[in-house]
């Protein structure tokens, strides 16, 4: 790993208040309950159209650390909201906004439904994405950048989201030339802290102790080369205390005089003996990285699950992974294209899938696909503007249940939706095209319904980076309780 000099401490603790957070929240009144004899009725609960809605986005990945050098690049957001059809029967109404902003920043507010806005962005802030009144139902944001130089190439694709409290983020290498930088952004109204702990291959990384406190409506940029070392195999573990922050890690790869490649990933689904990645973006050669949090170690068989259904992934796809560190189990011998991987493991475990889209020694990219959670509702993306031609690839996933996905996408302005019929444990990849956006939700069946998109740029399309679909607030449960007569 590139040694540069350690800005910040290694571990960290987050005090104060709980962060207010990306949450979103549903303000309208719900219908009247049901009166009872004696004092006040029992509760009513109904669904209502979400009224605020906040997503958070890294700001620029690869700048504002204190004493490194900056590396340029033009980040973009893209916001969009979800079109009518793919909220029904929710009728959100007319009214509201979105704005996009970066400290004292902020791009133009978006007023109409199903469009898409790009902001370019400028400094070294994170971003706030907020939507109101009707404008909030179906909110989603991606922030992008791409950049071919003699030190940096490649292609990041970042969804936007909300925060959390216990985070796990694999990525990176031991390489010489390789750096990571972790990102950390504290949508709260209270200033905070995190605990960042690093395992391995051989377990635990020690490493030395510290505070760092994340801002109100804050970033901190850290080096984790100086956390990990010389590591081949890092998972870095955030935990805030008393609060909760957004986190993501880039990993940059400049091997020798050559560019390898550049990703930004985002946190995997919590440990689980089930984890499932919903968009492997596979060219020739790579690895799952898993990381195992508990004090037992894991037996982890993988299998790839493609439009006809399940298979082993091929070698044999069965690995140990030691207590508290971290193992890769090859992935080999698969076509170029997209898959869903699915993992099983005896005790809980987290999981990302590493693919080199590098032919030779030449300048090439790189994937990190994490694991992500089952959908509960509405997932979408919007994507920003850009200069060349991307390709997005959508995978959709459906695992322990047979569903059926209504997919909607806008390309040039038109809308386009399809009905996937998923049997149990089958995925479709759909070409989307230079899509704008693109929403998925399960409308019938028991399966889990996973989706993320694989993104390919460039004339030789080998600048590939891969983006799960983010949940996309759609409506909230509110009561009320009522006075009997």
């Amino acid at each position: 790993m590139n040694r540069a000099r350690w800005i910040g401490p290694t571990r960290l603790v987050l005090t104060g208040a709980a962060a207010a957070g990306l949450v979103t929240v549903a303000t309208m009144t719900p219908v009247s309950g049901v009166g009872g004899a004696g004092g006040a009725a029992p509760s009513a609960v109904t669904l209502a159209p979400v009224s605020s809605a906040a997503l958070s986005c890294p700001g620029s990945e690869l700048t504002g650390i204190d004493g490194v050098e900056d590396i340029a690049v033009t980040a973009k957001v893209g916001v969009g909201t979800a079109p009518g059809s793919a909220l029904a029967p929710l009728e959100p109404g007319s009214g509201g906004r979105v704005t996009v902003g970066s400290g004292p920043q902020a791009g133009a507010p978006v007023t109409s439904r199903g469009t898409t806005s790009t902001t370019t962005l400028r400094g070294t802030g994170a971003v706030d994405v907020v939507g109101s009144g009707a404008m909030a139902p179906g909110l989603a944001a991606v922030q992008e950048w791409a950049v071919a130089t003699e030190e940096i190439r490649g292609l990041a694709t970042v969804p936007c989201s909300g925060p959390g409290s216990d985070l796990w983020l694999l990525a990176g290498g031991g390489a010489a030339g390789r750096q990571e930088r972790l990102v950390l952004t504290n949508p709260g109204a209270n200033e905070v802290t995190v605990d960042i702990q690093a395992f391995g291959l051989k377990g635990p990384i020690v490493s030395p102790t510290g505070t760092t406190v994340v801002p109100a409506h804050g970033r901190v940029a850290l080096l984790v080369d100086a956390v990990t070392g010389d590591e081949q195999s890092p998972a870095i573990r955030v935990r805030a205390n008393g609060g909760s922050v957004r986190a993501v890690m880039s990993d940059i790869w400049l091997d020798g005089s050559t560019p390898a490649g550049a990703e930004t990933v985002v946190p995997t689904a919590a440990p689980s003996t089930r984890q499932v990645i919903p968009a492997a973006l596979v060219a020739s050669t790579g690895s799952i990285r898993i990381a195992v949090p508990g004090d037992q170690q894991a037996v982890v068989s993988a299998r790839v699950i493609g439009k006809d259904g399940a298979t082993p992934l091929p070698g044999g796809g069965v690995a140990q992974v030691g207590a508290r560190s971290t193992g890769e189990l090859a992935v080999r011998g698969l076509k170029e294209g997209s898959y869903a991987v699915e993992l099983t493991s005896d005790v809980p475990v987290v999981a990302s899938l590493f693919a080199s889209w590098r032919r030779g020694e030449a300048a090439g990219d790189f994937v990190w696909a994490p694991s992500t959670d089952a959908a509960e509702g509405l997932l979408g993306a919007a994507f920003p503007a850009a200069d060349d031609v991307r390709r997005r690839l959508l995978t959709v996933v459906s695992t322990g249940g047979p569903a059926t996905a209504e997919v909607t996408w806008r390309t040039d302005g038109t809308w386009t939706t399809r009905s996937l019929t998923l049997s149990q444990d089958t995925s479709e990849t759909l070409d989307l095209g230079a899509a704008e956006s693109v929403w998925v939700r399960r409308s019938a069946g028991s399966g889990q319904v996973r989706a993320g998109v694989g993104t390919r740029a460039g004339q030789d399309q080998q600048f590939v980076s891969v983006s799960p679909l983010a949940p996309s607030a759609v409506t909230s449960e509110v009561s009320r309780a009522h006075p009997a007569p």
